[in-house]
């Protein structure tokens, strides 16, 4: 075979490679919303809202007890590119012992039109530590803890798997601070952060989970 029709051969299997895969959409669009699942924590454990976007646990001494929700947002993003995918609230409040969740998974739903037909859930398991009230201000902060950056599911276009990466946390608004992956609000106090991802090939290495600061002013506007 000479080099010209090497060069042929070469050319045509990778079409052929490229028309079995298709053509990736340049961006996905299309909505976010999210509940709360799978509390867990000791016998007494007390919880109200599972299945939904507010969810609550613990007895409050006093009242009201402590809290988080979850209000999703409109997508639309480039592939492989940190985005907000939505703001986790939580509030602070005093828990009576043995009573109190220690986690919850937030079940993410992206629904899109870009690409279309995707209707996928992604679990994140959220450690709940609720700090005993023995310290500072900050030490007696409760706090949410992400282990993870990678939930289990995935949707497939354009011959390729994806998922929703956790990254970390955006802007935060409250009385809280952000520390890695760990969302801290003060006692008896309320706060909100955003929580940016990324649409990120199953295959590819992810980095760490971590709060993008830096983020925080330009994604505001999201």
């Amino acid at each position: 075979m000479n080099l010209d029709a090497k060069r042929l051969a070469v050319t045509m299997a990778a079409l052929f490679v490229l028309a079995l895969s298709g053509p990736a959409p340049a961006a996905v669009v299309g909505t976010s919303t999210g509940v709360f699942v799978n509390p867990t924590g000791p016998a007494g454990m007390t919880t109200t809202g599972v299945g939904t976007s507010n969810f609550s646990w613990g007895v409050g001494s006093p009242p009201p007890s402590s809290s988080l929700s979850f209000t999703g947002t409109a997508v639309n993003t480039p592939f492989d590119t940190p985005f907000s995918f939505g703001t986790l609230s939580y509030y602070n409040g005093t828990t009576l012992a043995g009573t109190e969740a220690n986690s919850v998974d937030l079940r993410v739903n992206l629904t899109l039109t870009s690409p279309t037909g995707v209707n996928q859930n992604f679990d994140y398991l959220l450690g709940l530590i609720n700090s005993p009230n023995d310290g500072d201000a900050n030490h007696n902060a409760d706090y949410v803890l992400f282990p993870s950056t990678l939930p289990s599911t995935s949707f497939s276009t354009g011959g390729r798997d994806y998922t929703l990466a956790f990254l970390g946390f955006g802007s935060l608004s409250g009385g809280g601070f952000l520390a890695v992956n760990e969302f801290h609000v003060l006692e008896n106090c309320r706060a909100s952060a955003q929580l940016i991802g990324e649409i990120t090939d199953v295959t590819q290495p992810v980095p760490e989970p971590g709060t993008i600061l830096l983020l925080g002013c330009g994604l505001a506007g999201l």
